[in-house]
């Protein structure tokens, strides 16, 4: 599979503040506060089982608030391994 060309913009974290992506690990310790890995595993299951059948429609407000806090939570999860993954390989 190749990779697309992505303008520089892009491969720069955008939910991640500054001290954030100064200390990325910040961010991985904050997610794990907020929900422990076998409740990730079960929001990640349900948001995709709502995803799959349709049924985001049927959930209450604070479920759907749920879903949506967690997968902004998940993207700077996303970006902080990011940051790291590219310190520890030394990529600007």
């Amino acid at each position: 599979m190749s990779m697309p060309d992505y303008e520089a913009w892009e491969m720069r974290p955008r939910k991640l503040t500054l001290e954030e992506i100064e200390h990325p690990e910040k961010v991985i310790e904050d997610f794990f506060q907020y929900a422990q890995l076998p409740e990730v595993r079960w929001i990640m299951w349900e948001g995709t089982k709502t995803m799959v059948t349709g049924n985001f429609v049927r959930l209450k407000v604070s479920e759907r608030s749920s879903l949506i806090y967690f997968y902004e939570q998940m993207e700077k999860l996303v970006e902080s391994v990011f940051v790291l993954h590219r310190k520890m390989n030394r990529t600007p």
